[in-house]
């Protein structure tokens, strides 16, 4: 479409952006991906140079946002970013100008020196500009609900702490580090405490200390991430969990692990390992000269490695 400029997003396009994602999204009552991208701009690692928004005659008629997201790519830290919302207002659809926004996105984040982007969308329209489908999934680790031993322990849960993120980082990394591909959460409080509307984030304390962490929907009765510091307390918690009705007590209890990780498989008693995995589950690749990425990707088309399983950052409970 002639007479577009793609920019980065300014104060006073706030706004228009709200409204563009409001008008664009319709498969619900709410006001769309709206309230994602409010959140996502207080993250410490937004940068507005790659929040971007189509402009035609004054008139803001698209944005894209591509947030920073480190990843761990079998141990190597690198630099990623998620891109969503993208947005054009109805009228506007069909003339390229999402096309335009996703392609200067793309364009700065590889000068700014991130690696790869990465999004959850239409498997009929992203890969055009080069997006690879089924490249992560989620993972599912469904212990018996019978096979979880009874609550022996004080358990309780609590408000996440300041001082308590270094060692949920270093929990993180005792499920985490591990797996081939996984998002690393990050160090302010609010990467853990979740926006999301009926969603609980909480510590897990086991005897007084600290032992775990737990992000689940208190209306689907869904875990959503769960931490521990090692097997033992993951069991104490999932013996918590078994004696409350915080989570689903289905057959199974399921839990967001990845599911072939050292301290896993000093679980005792018998669980399955379920992934899944999609389409619309994709990566592209920005950095052609990152070995550790284009290897990565070429693995999992080739079948040589299974996709790696992606918790979200907290921002998009929203969603």
């Amino acid at each position: 479409m002639k007479n577009v400029i793609i920019r980065s997003e300014q104060l006073n396009d706030y706004h228009d952006i709200s409204l563009v994602n409001a008008i664009a999204f319709t498969y619900s009552f709410g006001m769309g991906e709206a309230p994602l991208i409010s959140t996502l701009r207080s993250r410490a690692e937004f940068d507005p140079e790659l929040s971007l928004v189509a402009e035609c005659k004054g008139e803001i008629i698209g944005h894209a946002l591509f947030s920073p997201q480190q990843l761990n790519l079998d141990g190597e830290v690198v630099k990623a970013v998620i891109l969503g919302p993208l947005a054009v207002l109805p009228q506007y659809q069909n003339q390229r100008v999402g096309t335009q926004l996703i392609g200067e996105g793309h364009k700065r984040a590889k000068e700014k020196g991130y690696h790869v982007s990465m999004l959850t969308g239409h498997p009929n329209y992203y890969p055009r500009f080069g997006y690879k489908p089924m490249m992560f999934g989620s993972s599912q680790i469904r212990i018996p609900f019978k096979d979880i031993p009874p609550r022996s322990q004080s358990i309780y849960e609590r408000r996440i702490e300041v001082a308590d993120i270094d060692e949920l980082h270093s929990m993180w990394k005792v499920w985490f580090y591990e797996a081939n591909f996984s998002l690393i959460p990050g160090t302010s409080i609010t990467d853990w405490i979740s926006p999301g509307k009926g969603i609980q984030a909480s510590a897990c304390i086991v005897n007084e200390q600290l032992s775990g962490y737990l992000r689940y929907d208190k209306d689907t009765k869904k875990i959503l991430s769960i931490l521990a510091k090692d097997a033992d307390s993951l069991i104490s918690i999932c013996s918590y969990l078994k004696s409350t009705n915080n989570v689903d007590h289905d057959e199974f209890l399921s839990l967001p692990l990845p599911n072939s990780t050292t301290e896993l498989m000093k679980l005792t008693g018998k669980f399955e390992a379920k992934f899944h995995t999609g389409p619309t589950r994709m990566l592209k690749i920005l950095d052609e000269d990152n070995q550790s990425v284009t290897k990565y990707c070429n693995e999992v088309e080739l079948g040589k490695c299974k996709p790696g399983h992606v918790i979200w950052p907290v921002e998009f409970d929203i969603c």
